[in-house]
């Protein structure tokens, strides 16, 4: 019987390992189809001349699944702001919280501060409407509440920013003068106020021909302008364009819209961050009782004979995040790296906050001189990245213990961010979690997405030089991810 028994499960091993075998084979035969595939995808005659750089990875495996020029450096456009989100939550912390203090520079008697009203900040983004229920002023009407409980009704000297955090410097290397009245380059200071930005409300004249209805927002006068757009036919195309003025305060508006429109909003970054924000604040302390009729605005350092009143925190780091990589916010990147400075180099400014993340990427086998890091947001075109670096960086993220923050904060295809109209009905959608970067012949994408089997693979794809529409490069980018999420080793 013992015999018998040897003997069967002799059979059963030798099935066994044919089974093993077979499915190895099986296992093989899909890692090659989903190369070929790939291959295909972006072999497609239309990128003749273009250069992309992909690689895939299993995170489950450790195994490289994809490769197609890894290494060649890419301009990434936004998928540079992977870098400067990774190395903000690694070294700053979810919990980070921005500090801005409110400080008096004078005595109070008989319920008016003798003196100035010192802010202080440190690059809080969050006077912003995305964080705050849709009103960028919410913050101050809370401050003026707080002065009131601290019996301070009336201001008989200045409102004075200072802003010394942070370098002058407040445009990031290599940006193109044209893109300095587009809403993406708003000026990074260490105060900020609505973004940085004044928003024109444009509604279409009566007829046409006729000159539209412009509105400025939040701060209807802060910003004068030159309407020099016109209403057209009621079937043509908008078309507005922003210039400056002449003077640092002046935009002039151009170009048309059609008849009967909705209305059109354009954003426009103001020239003196400071600035706005202390007439914001100003604004709202009158607008909330505050006697401030005797109150001029200026900028300078805190002296030594300011008292603190407060220190107002924003949001954590970790929600902070979210709208960043979301909707892709090149100020609050360039904020990031600045604060990085602050808090590590003990200097707000550009180049400190190179220093810790290039001091973080070494620590992931990523060395100085393998990429180069022009900016925070990837405006600059003189960013270089390859995707197997992008990759790196992702693989770590997801050994690190803020991976789920970093994960969420991403933009989900075909559901939110700067992915929500894509891989719509794909297995992709709600699937994949991935950063978009685009500019003038660039296209990238990183990120996280699980294959049909629930295996969870680091993927990035970046194509430079390619004389089409983005749209054509974002359909093979959303074509290769889609075949991931297909992709089975069954």
């Amino acid at each position: 019987m013992f015999a018998t028994s040897k003997s069967m499960w002799r059979r059963i091993s030798y099935f066994f390992v044919l089974a093993l075998l077979a499915s190895a084979a099986t296992a093989a035969d899909s890692v090659k189809t989903l190369r070929a595939d790939l291959d295909k995808i972006f072999s497609d005659k239309a990128f003749a001349g273009a250069k992309w750089s992909v690689e895939v990875y299993s995170l489950n495996r450790s195994e490289k699944l994809y490769e197609r020029d890894p290494a060649q450096l890419c301009i990434p456009a936004s998928a540079n702001k992977i870098i400067t989100a990774a190395v903000a939550l690694l070294r700053l912390g979810p919990d980070y919280q921005f500090k801005t203090r409110v400080l008096a520079d004078g005595n109070i008697k008989d319920g008016v501060l003798e003196g100035n009203l010192v802010i202080a900040g440190s690059g809080d983004p969050s006077n912003s409407p995305r964080l705050q229920a849709g009103d960028p002023l919410r913050t101050f009407k809370d401050w003026a509440e707080k002065l009131k409980e601290r019996n301070i009704k009336a201001i008989s000297g200045d409102i004075v920013g200072d802003g010394g955090a942070f370098e002058e410097n407040s445009y990031g290397q290599g940006w193109e003068w044209n893109d300095l009245t587009q809403a993406y380059a708003a000026p990074v200071s260490a105060l900020q106020f609505n973004e940085n930005l004044v928003s024109f409300r444009i509604m279409p004249g009566l007829e046409k021909s006729s000159l539209p209805l412009i509105a400025a927002l939040p701060l209807p006068d802060y910003l004068s302008f030159e309407n020099r757009i016109v209403t057209e036919a009621e079937n043509s195309s908008a078309n507005i364009r922003i210039e400056r003025g002449a003077s640092s305060d002046q935009v002039v508006l151009r170009g048309s819209i059609p008849l009967k429109s909705p209305g059109i909003i354009r954003d426009v970054p103001v020239r003196f961050p400071i600035r706005y924000y202390l007439t914001a604040l100003s604004r709202t302390l009158s607008e909330q009782g505050i006697d401030v009729s005797k109150t001029g605005i200026r900028e300078t350092r805190t002296t030594p004979s300011s008292s603190l009143l407060w220190t107002h925190l924003s949001p954590s780091l970790s929600e902070i995040i979210k709208p960043l990589l979301k909707e892709s916010l090149n100020l609050w990147a360039e904020t990031l790296e600045r604060v990085l400075g602050v808090e590590l180099r003990s200097e707000g400014a550009f180049s400190k906050g190179r220093e810790v993340v290039e001091e973080t990427l070494s620590g992931m086998g990523i060395e100085k001189g393998s990429y180069n890091y022009a900016d925070a947001s990837g405006l600059s075109r003189l960013n270089l990245v390859s995707a197997d670096t992008l990759v790196r960086i992702l693989k770590s993220m997801h050994e690190r213990s803020c991976f789920s923050i970093f994960y969420d904060a991403l933009p989900v295809a075909g559901f939110d961010g700067t992915l929500a109209n894509r891989m719509k009905g794909t297995a992709a959608e709600n699937n994949a979690h991935a950063k978009t970067g685009t500019m003038s012949n660039v296209s990238a994408i990183s990120g996280y997405v699980r294959t049909k089997s629930g295996e969870l693979l680091a993927f990035s794809m970046i194509a430079n030089n390619y004389l089409f529409s983005k749209t054509r490069a974002e359909s093979a980018e959303d074509a290769a991810i889609a075949r991931l999420a297909n992709f089975s080793r069954k």
